[in-house]
């Protein structure tokens, strides 16, 4: 598997969002993990079909919990290596609107594939990212990203263009959706609804420049 590591397009603004963003979820992430706390926060601020209906709330603030330290790891670097560009390209609010409908029509479509049954709270920034990296691929598909595979112990280096890379992974999530078993816990669902979100959330912005917009806009 390639992990990639490093992409080739420089901002012309500094991130603001994205690192408000990093800086929330891993402050979420050291309160819930003292003192037991994440279960009662999964438990009320987690996304089901039922928690929704009482507390509308939760498919915004599911995106913020995670279950591990692996798992905030992986989303926050993922935001991190694409979410600078995207922030520069979209500017702040916009960016912020993607983050957040993102992880919201990630939540849903995990909840209209698994039938409106499921009772397994779904948590953390997926499908927020996986929109993130869907209007990357939009907006920068020829850009090449620096990936690193492992071949035993010895690393070695690739530079993959952003749409096969994201690409293949899209297609890799879909088909683990489509083969998931009952009590999976990964939302690959999720994942395919943020991504195609961030799809249609940055083609009408794909052209966009910083030098074009004001601060937030």
């Amino acid at each position: 598997m390639l992990f990639p590591i490093r992409d080739e397009v420089r901002s012309e603004t500094a991130p603001l969002f994205t690192i408000l963003l990093i800086g929330l979820n891993v402050t979420i992430f050291l309160f819930s993990s003292f003192g037991g706390a994440l279960e009662a926060m999964v438990a009320r601020f987690g996304f089901t079909p039922g928690a929704v209906i009482r507390n509308p709330e939760v498919i915004v603030s599911s995106i913020f919990l995670h279950a591990n330290l692996l798992h905030l790891v992986s989303n926050m670097w993922f935001l991190w290596l694409y979410g600078d560009n995207i922030e520069d390209r979209f500017g702040r609010l916009p960016y912020l609107g993607l983050y957040l409908v993102s992880g919201a029509a990630g939540n849903l479509l995990h909840t209209i594939f698994t039938g409106f049954s499921t009772t397994m709270p779904v948590i953390g920034a997926s499908g927020a990212v996986a929109g993130v990296m869907g209007s990357y691929v939009v907006c920068f598909p020829r850009a090449r990203v620096k990936s690193i595979f492992f071949l035993v112990f010895y690393p070695i280096f690739f530079h993959v263009p952003a749409l096969l890379l994201l690409g293949f992974w899209m297609i890799g999530e879909f088909w683990m959706a489509l083969i998931a078993q009952p009590g999976d816990h990964v939302a690959h669902w999720a994942h395919v609804g943020g991504f195609l979100l961030g799809v249609l959330w940055g083609w009408p912005r794909r052209h966009r420049f910083a030098s074009s917009r004001g601060w937030w806009w």
